[in-house]
């Protein structure tokens, strides 16, 4: 065993050798490398191992969060210099140096930075992504709110006999945070946190894989519309700040009738930059009845998720309301598969679940949904890749 385990190590050192940092590897090729790489590192770990890894996991995103409040990474980025000691650090940053070095160390361990010496630290690339008002430093601030959250889960289960969320507004989220406020009330007023959920939305749906719902799915075929052309073509419900239509219309700028996204008022107004021509957005609350009338389509993408049943069919039941006999519902989802969810799935499931009483759902949970909201499913379906990002187009028709 000694000898296939030091040959799969110098196997491993030797193939490390030979990538370069960036290299360009295909999506589904470096799922399933990542996807060995887990495997591998179970087989190999001992059981106190992992136990001591589950439980020190959560400290290096504490770590990026305290280093990105104090303006570590803004100081390196103002430098402009790959290296840094403690105390030119201290001199530009907030708070004390004992403080700085001790969450150097984290972030160190955790391959942010390295040390070249003694309190001499040197960005790595990881380290360039963190800077104030990049995309990446929101997502932080995003999960490191969900992390608390997450924190109140035992307690929110122990109080409630461990039964399963139904309802939107009694979650670990309004136990951890003290309100009565549903999440999506609560950071209305809380401009910092929306404007990194807006960013953590923008990031996750620029789909990983590259491929978008309208790269499979034959919308020339499907939506054409003869009802002249003042009809809206698709109205993007709960659409952020138009990323997805704005994609779709530089696909295909041929386009000529109108994408309309709506969100909630706060969520338009974060908009920094103009849509690209062709798209309009629009302040709508999605429970409220909907203001656009026999659109062709209407879409929503990864909307449903963060919603329990009960709040989910109030909104499909608005969009049915407003649907002409030939309108179309296209929902793009996560679906997790019945058996062997991959980590990042389940792991979305509970924060569906801690943030807003909701679930990721398979297949059959979402047929049965829109079943219950008065709805026919014409087809699934699917891009043909399985990545981490929504996985599932529905297209259904209104009965």
């Amino acid at each position: 065993m000694a000898d296939t385990v030091n040959a799969l190590t110098a196997a491993v050192n030797s193939t490390l050798a030979k990538l370069t940092p960036g290299e360009d590897i295909a999506e589904a090729d470096r799922y399933q490398l990542l996807d060995a790489i887990d495997k591998l590192r179970v087989a190999v770990q001992p059981p106190l191992l992992t136990v001591r890894n589950l439980c020190f996991g959560h400290h290096a995103l504490v770590a990026i969060r305290v280093a990105m409040g104090m303006g570590i990474f803004d100081a390196f980025a103002s430098a402009k210099a790959g290296e840094m000691s403690a105390d030119a650090l201290d001199e530009n940053t907030k708070g004390d140096k004992a403080l700085l070095v001790r969450i150097m160390r984290v972030l160190c361990a955790n391959h942010v930075f390295e040390e070249t010496g003694v309190e001499k630290y040197r960005a790595l690339p990881l380290a360039t992504m963190f800077a104030s008002g990049s995309p990446p430093s929101e997502v932080i601030k995003h999960f490191h709110s969900d992390m608390k959250a997450s924190v109140h889960s035992y307690d929110y289960f122990e109080a409630r006999g461990y039964r399963n969320p139904q309802d939107a507004y009694d979650t670990t989220f309004q136990l951890a945070f003290g309100t009565q406020e549903h999440y999506f009330e609560w950071i209305q007023h809380n401009p910092e946190e929306l404007h990194a959920f807006n960013t953590v939305m923008e990031i996750g749906n620029r789909s990983l894989e590259g491929v978008q719902w309208y790269d499979y799915y034959p919308w020339q075929e499907k939506l054409v519309t003869t009802s002249g052309p003042n009809r809206v073509l698709l109205v993007d419900i709960g659409g952020g700040k138009g990323h997805d239509l704005s994609g779709f219309k530089r696909k295909h700028p041929e386009i000529r009738d109108q994408l309309i996204v709506q969100d909630l008022p706060k969520v338009i107004e974060d908009i920094q930059e103009p849509l690209i021509e062709g798209v309009k957005a629009m302040g709508h609350n999605m429970f409220d009845p909907q203001p656009i009338k026999g659109a062709k389509a209407y879409y929503m993408r990864t909307v449903l998720h963060d919603w329990p049943d009960k709040q989910a069919l109030e909104v499909l039941r608005r969009v049915h309301d407003a649907m002409a006999t030939d309108s179309v519902l296209l929902i793009n989802e996560n679906v997790l598969p019945e058996m062997n969810a991959p980590g990042f799935s389940s792991s979305m499931d509970i924060i569906m679940m801690e943030l807003y009483g909701s679930l990721e759902r398979i297949e059959r949970q979402w047929l049965g949904l829109l079943e219950k909201a008065q709805f026919r499913v014409v087809k699934v379906w699917r891009s043909g890749f399985q990545g981490t990002g929504s996985n599932a187009l529905f297209e259904a028709v209104p009965v």
